[in-house]
């Protein structure tokens, strides 16, 4: 996944990159523009071959984010079944927060945006957009 060159990396399991195995990165803006937004990825529980992928993306959107949900949309990232989800945190000053969850031969993983309290903010706006462009470059290696 593409990210900016002046965005920096917050936290990782353990890792020594942004695209080793079962990591979750933190992306945030540069010199705290849109204070409070942020992108995380990571790698969720994996598919249970018994389970269909719309029983799936129902448990994860579940599972994954117990706020109140908002939206959803079905997409898909490179060929990939995608959800993307919006929830809302009542009890954290409005914040909103949106989830792409994608599944990649039965792995799943989640790409998160956290947005501002009270609705989203100019630089977090900005941010939402380079969000959503980071979702576009997900590629899984084949």
């Amino acid at each position: 996944m593409a990210y900016p060159a002046d965005w920096r990396i917050g936290s990782c399991r353990s890792c020594s990159g942004p695209s080793a195995p079962d990591v979750y990165v933190d992306f945030f803006p540069p010199n705290k523009q849109g204070a409070g937004s942020s992108v995380i990825v990571q790698h969720l529980a994996d598919q249970p071959s018994n389970v269909t992928l719309d029983g799936w993306f129902t448990e994860i959107k579940r599972t994954a984010n117990q706020n109140p949900q908002v939206s959803e949309e079905r997409v898909s990232l490179d060929g990939l079944a995608a959800l993307k989800v919006r929830y809302r945190n009542p009890n954290n000053g409005g914040y909103w927060m949106e989830a792409v969850y994608v599944i990649a031969h039965g792995q799943t993983f989640s790409i998160d945006f956290s947005g501002e309290a009270g609705g989203p903010a100019l630089a977090a706006l900005e941010n939402y957009a380079i969000y959503l462009d980071m979702v576009k470059s997900f590629k899984v290696k084949r």
